[in-house]
């Protein structure tokens, strides 16, 4: 089976031996890949389901598959991402590496000190590029379900509707984020959504941070440098996602003892 994994629509309700069409991006993803019909290669639909497919059809801007066998799907994992408005290449390199760490949305916050960039989280066409980004990332990753993407949303949208656990990335606290996990399988268990919240370069300013402390988010601490926004958001997504996947893993084990 070819390593590539390409999105087929209407996955939803098929058996094996049923036809389906492949996104019309990938039919040209499929001719620069060299399959030809007969070729074996994965398909998903990004809402969980992901299929063993052998390629039936492959036409200028169409291509066509029969689905062999499910594959077993990469668990969703409940975890959120809220990212400034920020720099637009830099905003979406965190939409890739988000996607492939597993995040079940990400949603673009206008802090106050954010309001300084063009357009980055607020424009239609960034969202296009991000959507676009999030797709590719998805079948690269070989993961199964496409992040909802928001933005961009002022903190107060947010956190008036904000109910959970979070992390708040905070260059001014002490504890490091291995205290954070500590805290949060003693307190909450495994399970439960987790936010992580990153502030925009410069921080957050007193009362968005309030705001946050107050809403339940836990700060959190990633060490002493000042880092960018999108690696405090990596290197906090990519904590998180292992985590919940080890949280995941513990629960799934004591079900079948």
């Amino acid at each position: 089976m070819s390593d590539q994994t390409f999105f087929a629509d209407g996955l939803s309700g098929l058996e094996a031996g049923a036809r389906a069409e492949l996104a019309s991006d990938d039919a040209r993803h499929v001719r620069a890949a060299r399959l030809r019909p007969g070729s074996r290669l994965a398909v998903t639909d990004g809402a969980g389901r992901r299929w063993e497919a052998e390629l039936v059809s492959l036409e200028r801007r169409r291509a066509s598959c029969r689905l062999l066998a499910p594959l077993p799907p990469v668990p969703a994992l409940p975890l959120h991402l809220w990212a400034p408005v920020a720099n637009r290449d830099r905003s979406l390199w965190l939409v890739e590496k988000a996607v492939e760490l597993g995040a079940a949305t990400i949603t673009w916050i206008e802090w106050e000190r954010s309001r300084s960039v063009a357009d980055a989280g607020r424009a239609d066409g960034f969202l296009r590029r991000a959507e676009a980004r999030a797709r590719a990332a998805l079948k690269q990753s070989g993961r199964s379900w496409l992040p909802r993407l928001h933005g961009s949303l002022l903190p107060e949208e947010v956190l008036g509707r904000y109910d959970g656990a979070g992390w708040l990335a905070d260059a001014e606290v002490r504890p490091l984020l291995d205290a954070g996990i500590a805290r949060r399988r003693a307190g909450r268990g495994a399970g439960n959504a987790l936010t992580v919240a990153v502030g925009p370069e410069g921080g957050l300013t007193r009362p968005e941070r309030r705001l946050c402390l107050e809403a339940g988010f836990e700060p959190v601490s990633l060490g002493p440098a000042a880092l960018r926004f999108e690696t405090a958001a990596v290197v906090a997504v990519a904590v998180a996602a292992a985590m919940l996947a080890d949280d995941e893993t513990e629960a799934g084990d004591e079900g079948t003892t």
